[in-house]
């Protein structure tokens, strides 16, 4: 069963992501910032990352930063779920390194279908 570390610092988003992809098939953990997900990418590897762009003490863009400088993680792939979707913050993620993008609100269909895309379960 492929394994999805979600982050977001709003804990309905994390229980909403985690329902509808264990409906799915996947196995789903659930952080709060960037730093605790790097600590859970030392400890173990996801098939998939899902980050929020905007939390605490280090948001997504830093975290995909630092996903993208380790040759551990450097090809895992990413999708950013956040409620901010202008070209400009798109431009950023791709430049931080990826092009998943999703924006909240977001249908169980929506993030399934771009999860079975990236990993299949």
């Amino acid at each position: 069963m492929a394994t999805i570390l979600v982050i977001d610092d709003d804990p309905v988003v994390c229980r909403l992501a985690s329902h509808i992809l264990e409906l799915a098939g996947y196995s789903v953990v659930t952080l709060n910032n960037g730093r605790e997900a790097l600590h859970a990418l030392e400890a173990s590897t996801p098939d998939l990352v899902i980050t929020d762009i905007m939390m605490p003490d280090m948001n997504g863009i830093e975290l995909l930063q630092h996903i993208r400088a380790d040759r551990r993680w450097a090809d895992l792939p990413v999708i950013v779920l956040t409620a901010r979707g202008s070209m400009d913050d798109r431009r950023k993620v791709a430049e931080a390194g990826t092009i998943y993008f999703l924006t909240k609100p977001f249908s169980s269909a929506q993030l399934v279908d771009q999860v079975k895309r990236l990993c299949p379960p």
